[in-house]
């Protein structure tokens, strides 16, 4: 027997553990069950940070990567495209530019017309010399015909060496041919059908 009167208080049936003592609010959750749900909650937020940090790391490093490459790659590509623009117009001189023009004007001919032809003939000079120079008008441009050797029985010795032209309209070319092959006779002889260039034992 307890040494109190009984009262109201001694009727309550013993508590359950899930149950809120009778002192407390209708709907309180009990002590133990709020810590779990605090805890649980207190890990779901940290590894959310961890997720938004790791995302955050991977993010900045994937942009300073991208930002870094191409710009590596566009400097040492245009280092590497200076040369072949200064190749590339340096090519586009020699073609199109002054020394591509003066290698035209240097062709076979330096400029001399093959409107009439012109013969070798030699008047003296070594065996071979005429087809030499036949050679040499050629490489000129020249309409080039066969060559001949002087008749020294038929013709009086000629001046060598010299360039003959038969017509007036042919002095303009036998001048610039003596001019080529650094002839300083000129001279016109109606008799002759082409413009020859007369050789003889001065000529190696």
């Amino acid at each position: 027997m307890s040494q109190f009167p009984h009262d109201d208080f001694d009727e309550v049936p013993p508590y359950r553990q899930d149950e809120v003592g009778k002192h407390r609010a209708p709907g309180a959750a009990p002590a133990g069950g709020a810590t779990g749900s605090s805890g649980v909650a207190k890990w779901i937020g940290l590894l959310v940070v961890a997720v938004l940090v790791i995302v955050a790391v991977g993010w900045f490093v994937t942009r300073d990567g991208d930002d870094g490459a191409p710009v590596a790659e566009e400097e040492n590509g245009q280092e590497e495209a200076d040369p072949d623009e200064e190749n590339g117009d340096n090519g586009a001189e020699g073609e199109n530019g002054e020394d591509g023009e003066n290698g035209a004007e240097e062709e076979p001919g330096g400029g001399l017309s093959d409107e009439h032809p012109v013969r070798a003939v030699n008047a003296g000079a070594p065996d071979g010399s005429a087809g030499q120079l036949t050679s040499q008008l050629q490489e000129l441009g020249l309409d080039v015909g066969q060559s001949l050797d002087w008749n020294f029985a038929e013709w009086s010795t000629p001046t060598t060496p010299q360039v003959i032209y038969p017509e007036d309209e042919q002095q303009e070319l036998a001048e610039a041919i003596a001019a080529e092959l650094g002839i300083d006779t000129v001279s016109q002889n109606e008799s002759w059908s082409t413009i020859v260039v007369v050789i003889g034992p001065e000529y190696e």
